[in-house]
Formats: structure tokens, C-alpha cells, sequence
């Protein structure tokens, strides 16, 4: 992982508009980072929400306990790793607005952001199995995809706090169990323990 200090201070950049502070070669500079791992995690600033929801994603994996996981039931563990991802994200809530709204007419951005959404759903589902069909698990991938995207344009532009945002997660996965059978035919892997 690129050092925090690299990640609080693109945010504290992204808050207040310095984008020309943001050109990977003088991050570099200022961090003294001397390798080229900067370079190919993050090749522009364009894609830095890509790998900052990778990030985020390892912090929220690691937020699950061992007993959350025994207990819970697989539709419970999504809801929990999508509602522990916008807690965490909250402290960077207005960097990540101001860069979603500098590039929010770019169509590259705009794409990879899906991508990215859309990997990080993909690899958290592949804790689970999911029947011997690949096309049910593509449709719980995109359902999912729906939900998260729906609850977080709602933590980004529509209120202060997570309940609303919270509520659309809850109610989406509800819905998709009423009217699928797609977590019906999902279940946690043996080596799903992600906390000791």
C-alpha cells in the first residue's frame, strides 16, 4: 500500500483545488519516493479513486470479525462490507467529491470508476461460492453494483450523515433476496476468515 501520508495528502489537496500539486512526479519528490511502485499503482491522478477503492477495500475486509463471519449469513456480510466501506471513506468525504466533480464530465473517469466498483464487488463476492453458475454470479455482481452506486451518490451529495445512504443498502439487498434466489445459492468458503 502507498503510504497514508501520501493517500491524507492527496485528499487534503483534492479538498481545497490544488491540482497542479497532484502530478505524481512532485508527490514523489516530496515523499522522497525513490521506486517506481507510485508510478504503477497510480499513472495519473485520474486514477487515483481507482486505487484508492482497492485500498479501502483491504481496510474494510480486515473490519469483519472472525465472528461476524461464522454467524452471519452471506447477505448480512454484504450489507456489513458495504456500510463499513462509506464509514471509512466519511473522513474523505469532500476530497473525494471535488475529484468526482472535476472529472465528472470526463467519460474516461466515469468508466473507470465503474470498473473499479465493479472489480472490488467482484473479488469481495469471490469469498463466497456461488452454484456452479457463472451467469448467477455476474447478475449478483451487477445487482450489488446498483445498490452500492445508488447508496453512494446518496452519502456524497444528498445528506450529512450515512442513515440515508445506510437505508438504500438495506433496502436494495432486501429487495434482491424478495425477488431473486441469488443468495439463496451463495455460501461462505471454508478459507473465508479474514480476522484471527
Amino acid at each position: 500500500m502507498v503510504d497514508n501520508k501520501v493517500i491524507d495528502y492527496f485528499f487534503k489537496k483534492a479538498e481545497i483545488g490544488e491540482w497542479d500539486e497532484l502530478d505524481i512526479h512532485r508527490i514523489e519528490k516530496k515523499f522522497n519516493i525513490k521506486n517506481s511502485s507510485l508510478k504503477n499503482k497510480i499513472t495519473d491522478k485520474i486514477f487515483f479513486l481507482n486505487y484508492y477503492n482497492q485500498e479501502i477495500d483491504n481496510i474494510v475486509l480486515d473490519s469483519i470479525s472472525k465472528d461476524d463471519l461464522s454467524i452471519s449469513k452471506p447477505e448480512e456480510i454484504i450489507q456489513e462490507y458495504m456500510m463499513n466501506k462509506l464509514e471509512i471513506m466519511e473522513k474523505n468525504k469532500l476530497g473525494i467529491s471535488n475529484i468526482i466533480n472535476y472529472y465528472l464530465n470526463n467519460p474516461k473517469f466515469i468508466l473507470l470508476s465503474l470498473k473499479s466498483s465493479k472489480r472490488t464487488i467482484n473479488s469481495f463476492i469471490d469469498f463466497f461460492t456461488v452454484s456452479e453458475n457463472s451467469l448467477k454470479k455476474k447478475l449478483l455482481v451487477k445487482s450489488l453494483i446498483v445498490v452500492w452506486l445508488l447508496a453512494f451518490n446518496k452519502w456524497l451529495y444528498e445528506d450529512e450523515e450515512n442513515n440515508k445512504s445506510f437505508a438504500i443498502i438495506d433496502k436494495g439487498i432486501k429487495r434482491i433476496k424478495k425477488i431473486t434466489s441469488l443468495f439463496e445459492e451463495i455460501n461462505k468458503k471454508q478459507e473465508f476468515t479474514l480476522q484471527e
